[in-house]
C-alpha cells in the first residue's frame, strides 16, 4: 500500500478507515476467544502489528493536515 494508506495514493476514506479499525477489533475478539495459548499470543502480536500501522496512518494524515495535530 502506498505511503498514506489508500489503495488508490490519497488520504484514506471514511470507510477505509472504519475497515482498518474492524480489522483491528476482528483480531482482537479472535485474541480473546481462542483457548490456545499460542494462538492467543500470536493473534495479540497481530493486533499490535495493525495497531502501529494505523497509528502510522494517522500520524501521516495528520502531517498532510496541521490544524489536526493542534487539535488532538
Amino acid at each position: 500500500m502506498p505511503a498514506g494508506g489508500s489503495a488508490h495514493g490519497g488520504a484514506m476514506t471514511d470507510s477505509e478507515w472504519k475497515e482498518r479499525w474492524h480489522e483491528v477489533e476482528r483480531f482482537r475478539l479472535m485474541a480473546h476467544e481462542t483457548t490456545d495459548p499460542v494462538a492467543a499470543a500470536l493473534l495479540l502480536d497481530i493486533v499490535l502489528d495493525l495497531e502501529a500501522d494505523l497509528n502510522e496512518l494517522v500520524d501521516i494524515e495528520a502531517q498532510r493536515l496541521p490544524w489536526l495535530g493542534a487539535v488532538a
